[in-house]
Formats: structure tokens, C-alpha cells, sequence
């Protein structure tokens, strides 16, 4: 019997499950593969900020993984990846299991870093976020305290150095329209606050006129907005910005900076400073080629620089697109048959809803410059949205072809 090829792949999130349901396209038989997550569910989210609206449930968001990687013949590992070994070729996990490997897909995510703003850890009851379903259920109730007082401030936005700020956008505007609906928005004040240089820089220093679009949606929604703002510190009543500027609150919602996930950060060379993954273009570790990074894992370097940090976002899509060139190039050097692709040309697709209306934008590459761009505005991309969750949920537990028109 010939001896298969071992891929440990380590995260179950879009990286993760798009790399293995690939690679066990691209391989067939020819490739034992592990995937190894601490979480037991896939989550999509994206559609944290309508369970924190109260407009979706947490529940319905969620796929358990083992059955559908088991149809595909993938062995599903519930466990921390807690050490990977690059010289003996090991994944470790915290229950001390072993997995070796030849190839490694290190789809490993970020963690939070709340260091750089004291009191703007949620764990120290001020502020709340968005990227799992206990945070999104905790600021739901916050929300809900909220918006059914008499009224009251809410400081929405992002940390210095965060990448991810999509969210903050979505649920100051998802807020308006929550309030507008209740024909109680007078009552209420929103107050945006970004360490970007503008509004719609998004990391990338903008993408095409969305700029001047999102000051047109928070003028006619009577947000007020704070750029290059430097959060230095939170309080339980108010924010406090680096040049002393006291934004007061009642309610905080705000985006952290990434570090790389602690697994990466502990093999020396691996990763950067921050703990993630400088890479080629085919997505192969500079320092280790028979390692792969995918995902929100792999360093990319802004476009331009900014009076206050702001990292590059790493969407779902990209996600799932460095996913796939990361199978395609793995497949080419297993089987020595076709040709290794760019994994870092990344055409996207983002929808950033409003509740109500939602604003289309797709960029061709992400970074510019750019080929091609396209921003619309319309309530059919918000139902566009609804349906690209509910495929999405259903492409993961059957894995279905690729299809990204609502991201």
C-alpha cells in the first residue's frame, strides 16, 4: 500500500474547512487529512451584528464540524493546537496527542489584543464586540438595555492598529435603523470612532469613491464620526482619546488590534512581532516552505501609511480564496502536476449592511491599485446578504462549489 501524504490543517473557520474540503478535491486518496480546531462549530461571522441587533439567532448560525469533514474522509480533531514543531515536522495539541505531518495549513485566526486601550477589555464589564457568539450574545443584551432606556450615548468603532473594522460600520448604521424603527433615534446619540485617516479607508486606503459614500449614508443617519482617533483609554462613562478628547458613553462597542493565534507566536521565526505569518506568494512560510498560512494568519502589510495604526482586514472571502490556492499549491508539489497560483492576488466581495439597506462593494484586487471597482447602495444587497448566509451555512455542511455574490 502506498504511504499516504499527511496535511494537518489547525482552524476551523473559512481558512481551515475551505483548505481541507480542497485539498480532499485536489488529493482524492492520495492525502490522510487532519483537521485540528478548538471550536467543535463552524460559525458565520458575518452575521454576528444582527444577533447583537436581536435580529438573528446565534443558534442557527453554527454547523457542527466532525460529520460533514467525516463525509469527506477528514479526521476531524476537537482539540488546542497548543505546539507545532517545524524539525520534526509536529502538531501538538493541549490533551498532548501528536499529529506529524508533511504539509501543515496554519488557518490558525488571531486573538484579541486589548493591551494597547486600558479598560477596553470586555472582560472588565465597560465594552463590548463582535467576533464570537458569546461576545455577540453578551453586547445583545447590553443593546437591548440600551435601546430601551430614555436615552443615552454609544461610542462605536475601532482600537488603534485593529484591521477588522467592517463590523463597527455595519452595527453603528444597524443601531440607527434598530432606533428609526422604534421611532426613538432622537433620543439616542451615536458617535463613530476610528483610528482610520477617513471614513471607508478600511486598511486598504479606501476603495474607489466609498469614501465620500459613507459620509453621505452617517450624515443622512446624523452620525457623528472621530478619525485618526487614537483610543487611549476607556472608563465606565466615557472614552478618552490620546489628545484628550472625552467622548462620554453609555454603551461601548468596539474592534481590538490582533495578535497572531499564541500557537504561531511560539515557534521562533514563524511569525512577526504580532505574530503573524510573513508568507511568498503562494502563500508558503518564508522560513518554513513546507508550511502554509491562510487567512486572517498571514502578514499583509498596509498599503500606505497612517497617523494612527491601521492593519489590513482579512475577509471571509480572502479567507476562503487563500484556502484554495493554499490546496491548489499544495496538490502541485504532492503530485508534481500543474502549475502553482498566486494566493495573494485577491479579488473581493463585501456587503456592508445597514439593517435596512446595505452597500455592495467589490474590489479587483482588494489592494490597490486596482483593476476594476464596484460600490453600489440598495436594500437588495441587504437581502442579498440574508441569502448569502443561509448558502454559506449549507456550503459548509455539504460542501458545495463556491459562490461569492453576498459576502
Amino acid at each position: 500500500m502506498a504511504i499516504k501524504h499527511r496535511v494537518v490543517v489547525v482552524g476551523g473557520s473559512f481558512g481551515g474547512v475551505n483548505a481541507a474540503y480542497q485539498l480532499r478535491r485536489k488529493l482524492n486518496d492520495q492525502a490522510d487529512i487532519v483537521v485540528i480546531s478548538a471550536e467543535a462549530d463552524f460559525t458565520f461571522i458575518p452575521s454576528l451584528p444582527w444577533v447583537i441587533m436581536g435580529w438573528r439567532r446565534a443558534d442557527k448560525l453554527r454547523v457542527p464540524l466532525a460529520r460533514p469533514l467525516g463525509r469527506r474522509h477528514v479526521n476531524f480533531v476537537n482539540d488546542q493546537a497548543t505546539a507545532i514543531d517545524p524539525q520534526a515536522q509536529t502538531v501538538t495539541t493541549a490533551s498532548g496527542t501528536v499529529f506529524p505531518y508533511d504539509h501543515l495549513v496554519l488557518a490558525t485566526g488571531a486573538d484579541l489584543d486589548w493591551s494597547n486601550v486600558p479598560g477596553s477589555d470586555p472582560a472588565e464589564g465597560t465594552v463590548h464586540t463582535c467576533f464570537t457568539i458569546q461576545q455577540a450574545l453578551a453586547a445583545r443584551e447590553a443593546v437591548a438595555r440600551f435601546v430601551a432606556s430614555d436615552g443615552g450615548r454609544v461610542v462605536i468603532g475601532a482600537n488603534p492598529g485593529a484591521s477588522c473594522s467592517g463590523p463597527a460600520y455595519e452595527l453603528a448604521m444597524m443601531l440607527d435603523t434598530l432606533l428609526r424603527r422604534q421611532k426613538r433615534r432622537h433620543l439616542f446619540d451615536i458617535h463613530f470612532a476610528t483610528p482610520e485617516p477617513f471614513l471607508g479607508h478600511f486598511g486598504v486606503n479606501g476603495i474607489g469613491n466609498m469614501s465620500r459614500m459613507m459620509e453621505d449614508e452617517f450624515r443622512s443617519r446624523h452620525l457623528n464620526w472621530t478619525t485618526n482617533a487614537a483610543l487611549a483609554s476607556v472608563e465606565p462613562n466615557k472614552a478618552i482619546l490620546a489628545d484628550g478628547t472625552e467622548l462620554p458613553l453609555d454603551l461601548a462597542i468596539l474592534i481590538p488590534a490582533f495578535y497572531g493565534a499564541q500557537v504561531v507566536r511560539n515557534v521562533e521565526g514563524l511569525g512577526n512581532p504580532r505574530g503573524f505569518i510573513p508568507t511568498d506568494r503562494q502563500l508558503r512560510s518564508t522560513r518554513y516552505p513546507n508550511i502554509y498560512a491562510v487567512g486572517v494568519s498571514v502578514a499583509i502589510a498596509p498599503p500606505a501609511p497612517t497617523a494612527v495604526p491601521v492593519a489590513v482586514p482579512k475577509t471571509g472571502h480572502m479567507s476562503e480564496q487563500m484556502a484554495t490556492s493554499a490546496a491548489t499549491n499544495i496538490a502541485v508539489e504532492v503530485t508534481g502536476k500543474g502549475e502553482l497560483v498566486d494566493g495573494l492576488y485577491l479579488p473581493v466581495t463585501c456587503v456592508a449592511d445597514a439593517g435596512d439597506v446595505a452597500m455592495f462593494i467589490k474590489a479587483d484586487p482588494f489592494l490597490p491599485p486596482r483593476n476594476s471597482v464596484v460600490l453600489k447602495r440598495g436594500a437588495r444587497y441587504h437581502y442579498l446578504k440574508l441569502g448569502f448566509e443561509r448558502f454559506y451555512l449549507e456550503k459548509v455542511k455539504r460542501d458545495l462549489p463556491a459562490m461569492h455574490f453576498g459576502w
